[in-house]
């Protein structure tokens, strides 16, 4: 029996390290293939520009009674690279994530409006020209994918076939948003580490940041040491987010809540009036697209405002890698 237990821990490491070295190699390719689309020629005499030759016909200008036409972007050059054709993209479009990032947001305990809290980094990586993949972990049905169901996708982090998914395709994309599931943020923090994922932090292959949602209980704030020693290297985000009034124990006798600025940085999320978030839970949409679209004008107009409240508590703590 001592001898099948060894030969299952070795099968296991096994294959941590297989995922491991999986996860590696994808994001070499997309370190790799994120530097060659930022080259542009330069002078390289290895790179050159590939133009098609201009006839003389195409110099004649035929007179034309229309009105003159206003040039829009059109498809970005083509750059020829070691005989390799490598799409140059516009000026506004150069912008890329130096490294694939993993925004976690979660919280051990309940009803602290984890989901309210992803619903409004995807907005804000939005605003910032990124959409953001989200994975929705809250079962059966999921609930951040009510609101952002083109970006979102539900799947149950205790499935090895969904972590293996969510995971191994990190270094595809420029950020990935996961909601965690009450009571599974720890559980899926012990899961990076086992796979070697929060090394690569460590070595400068990932960004990973955990936006570690905190009620006003004494249970969230016990929460935050233990959340922190596995997140070493990592960038861990305390927020607090006012679903109510309460003030976070500020003043109260007997409460270290000294633990508040113990993370990476804390971020203050302001209160949305409860009607109108009711208005946005009504619509089943964004809180952006609400802002923009929603049918009550004073309640776009309000949750509007708080979003912006909102980005610039992102802006603060540095929430996008630039």
């Amino acid at each position: 029996m001592a001898q099948d237990r060894r030969r299952a821990r070795g099968l296991a490491e096994s294959i941590r390290q297989q995922r491991r070295e999986l996860l590696e190699m994808s994001l070499r390719q997309a370190q790799n293939f994120s530097e060659r689309k930022r080259e542009t020629p330069d002078g390289d005499p290895l790179t050159q520009i590939v133009l098609p030759p201009v006839q003389e016909d195409d110099l004649v200008v035929e007179p034309q009674d229309d009105p003159p036409v206003v040039v829009q972007p059109h498809d970005p050059p083509v750059v020829q690279i070691d005989d390799e054709p490598v799409v140059t993209p516009h000026k506004e479009e150069q912008f890329l994530m130096a490294k694939p990032h993993l925004v976690i947001v979660g919280a051990d305990k309940g009803g602290v409006g984890k989901t309210f809290v992803s619903r409004a980094t995807l907005d804000y990586f939005a605003s910032q020209g990124i959409k953001a993949r989200a994975f929705d972990t809250q079962q059966p049905d999921g609930n951040l994918v009510r609101f952002h169901p083109d970006q979102t996708e539900v799947v149950d982090l205790s499935n090895p076939d969904d972590q293996i998914k969510v995971f191994d395709s990190v270094a595809e994309h420029d950020v990935t948003v996961i909601d965690i599931q009450a009571s599974l943020l720890t559980p899926t923090l012990t899961l990076l580490r086992d796979i070697g994922l929060l090394d690569m932090v460590k070595d400068g292959k990932l960004d990973v940041t955990v936006l570690h949602i905190i009620g006003s209980t004494v249970q969230s704030l016990n929460e935050i040491a233990g959340t922190a020693k596995i997140l070493e290297g990592s960038r861990h985000f305390i927020v607090m987010n006012h679903t109510n009034n309460a003030a976070f124990f500020e003043g109260v006798s007997g409460i270290d809540t000294a633990v508040l600025k113990s993370g990476s940085a804390l971020i203050d999320i302001p209160m949305l009036v409860a009607r109108y978030t009711e208005f946005v839970e009504v619509a089943a949409t964004s809180f952006s697209d609400y802002a923009k679209n929603g049918k009550s004008l004073v309640a776009k107009g309000m949750v509007g405002k708080w979003l912006k409240e909102v980005y610039a508590q992102f802006d603060a703590a540095k929430l996008h890698i630039r």
